[in-house]
């Protein structure tokens, strides 16, 4: 499976896939590139392929590990597609059916024609990635994130509001800021900004008029683009003033940080050598006359108090 490439109708995009885990994800992704091109609307895989697919424990039984295929053909089998233009909407679900058989080891796919168009004779507008890069993230949230995008692989920027972002990868209403920050967008980073070297930037909105704050209305998703076959670059898309605008202040508030943290470090070390020195003078006692340990004390706490700051 690692040299299998994922290539989609980028109409896929816009369908939320609810409460699918991450081996749901991967398996479902597994179909597709399977799917792809083939003129059969069946699938088989073996165990030991979906073994190394969904890095399951070496220890399960084939017994074992059809149950929980099982598990998730259950959420494959309710995964409906819909797609609406000026004059209809066509519903279908993805698949028609699953035969997990523990004796053979092996797992029999059926899927629904209907969904071939999704996958087959694509020449533009589809999103195309390596099957083994997206099977290796961990979070589902970063695999629906990286695969939306990938369908701006060759521009390097995605722009979603926030509630199509929560609408995209199926992030619960109860979240607030603070959960969204750690549960969603902090393993998107984790994972995300080595393979991709994405920068997640947030985008706001005033609230109405005087001085009400501002509320997060979306993020804009940077990362390196791709090359174009050909050498020929994608037009590029820039980032929005009030991004850029976020960005720079972001970037001069680290650096003064920095800069601060370097002070608070430089005067902590100038306050353990005074230390020192006392000491050696005082023929290597630990002791001090309290005047002068007063004032070694209250230099060290000046510098742990500002570099905590």
């Amino acid at each position: 499976m690692s040299n299998e490439i994922v290539k989609y109708s980028n109409q896929f995009n816009a369908q939320a896939l609810r409460k699918f885990t991450a081996l749901d994800l991967d398996l479902l992704m597994a179909i597709a590139a399977r799917v792809r091109d083939k003129e059969t609307g069946e699938v088989t895989f073996t165990f030991e392929e979906l073994r190394q697919l969904a890095h399951v424990k070496k220890n399960l039984t084939d017994k074992e590990l059809a149950g929980r295929i099982v598990e998730v053909n259950d959420r494959l089998l309710a995964c409906r597609f819909r797609f609406q233009d000026d004059s209809r909407t066509v519903q279908f679900t993805l698949f028609s059916g699953f035969e997990t058989d523990w004796k053979t080891a092996k797992l029999l796919v059926e899927v629904n024609p209907r969904f071939s168009f999704l996958l087959n004779d694509l020449t533009s507008q589809f999103t195309r990635f390596e099957l083994a890069e997206f099977t290796a993230l961990k979070s589902s949230y970063s695999k629906e994130c990286y695969r939306r995008l990938k369908q701006y692989r060759q521009t390097g920027v995605w722009k979603v509001s926030i509630d199509e972002f929560r609408r995209l990868l199926d992030v619960p209403e109860s979240y607030q800021a603070r959960d969204l920050n750690k549960r969603v967008l902090k393993p998107i980073q984790d994972e995300l900004g080595p393979l991709l070297n994405l920068v997640a930037h947030k985008k706001f909105q005033k609230k109405g008029s005087g001085r009400g704050g501002r509320s997060l209305v979306g993020f804009e998703f940077e990362f390196d683009p791709e090359k174009v076959p050909g050498g020929v670059s994608a037009p590029r898309v820039e980032l929005s003033p009030g991004v850029v605008a976020d960005a720079a202040r972001k970037s001069l508030r680290d650096a003064a940080r920095a800069d601060e943290r370097a002070e608070a470090e430089r005067r902590r070390e100038e306050n353990l050598k005074a230390v020192a020195e006392e000491r050696a003078r005082r023929g290597g006692s630990m002791l001090m006359h309290a005047p002068d340990a007063a004032r070694a004390v209250d230099g060290l706490a000046d510098g742990l108090e500002a570099l905590l700051a």
